[in-house]
């Protein structure tokens, strides 16, 4: 018995490019299914949040920021980049959620994420983000888990990490984050 082989042609090829084609996209899937479903390195919910100090965006040059600033207030920590399409999309609501809230009882912090500093202060400016802006040399990221941007914190009035939410925030998700952190109920990430 002999076997004949035939060159694929036109339609194999097409089909071969199609095959590798949907392959690749399983597995970017997968690998990104896997990313987000992955727990963040940092503390857990209801562990104390870690100690930072970071510089302010835009201010002189030994102006900084950290954690005791934000100390005996439920806090709000966002991580983000100018380049970042979804930080764009959830800044509206950021900015509405600050507005809102009782500078007592709540303090905004942003985090800027490995960005140029100018496109940094360009993006506050856009968006009307009043509240303090700080730019990571990479410690906050470690100690928080990072693990993409936008990430927000929300630290409860003791020093805990009440919720870690990754992607865009809406704003009443954030509300409720806020209430629970301020009741002492925290909230799983």
């Amino acid at each position: 018995m002999t076997a004949t082989v035939r060159p694929r042609g036109p339609e194999g090829a097409r089909l071969g490019r199609l095959l590798l084609g949907a392959a690749a996209i399983v597995l970017v899937v997968l690998l990104a299914k896997g990313a987000l479903e992955r727990a963040p390195d940092g503390p857990a919910a209801g562990a104390p949040a870690p100690d930072f100090a970071l510089p302010l965006l835009g201010g002189p040059r030994d102006a900084t920021v950290s954690s005791s600033d934000l100390a005996g207030r439920t806090a709000v920590i966002n991580v983000w980049a100018s380049w970042c399409p979804p930080c764009r999309e959830e800044a509206p609501a950021l900015r509405r959620a600050h507005e809102r809230a009782d500078p007592e009882l709540v303090a905004f912090l942003g985090v800027v994420h490995r960005d140029v500093e100018s496109d940094a202060r360009d993006f506050v400016e856009r968006f009307g983000l009043r509240y303090p802006h700080a730019v990571d040399d990479g410690s906050f990221d470690r100690a928080y888990g990072v693990r993409g941007v936008p990430m927000t914190f929300v630290v409860d009035p003791s020093g805990r990490l009440a919720a870690a939410h990754f992607g865009p925030i809406s704003e009443s998700r954030l509300a409720v984050l806020i209430e629970e952190a301020r009741a002492g109920a925290g909230a799983a990430p």
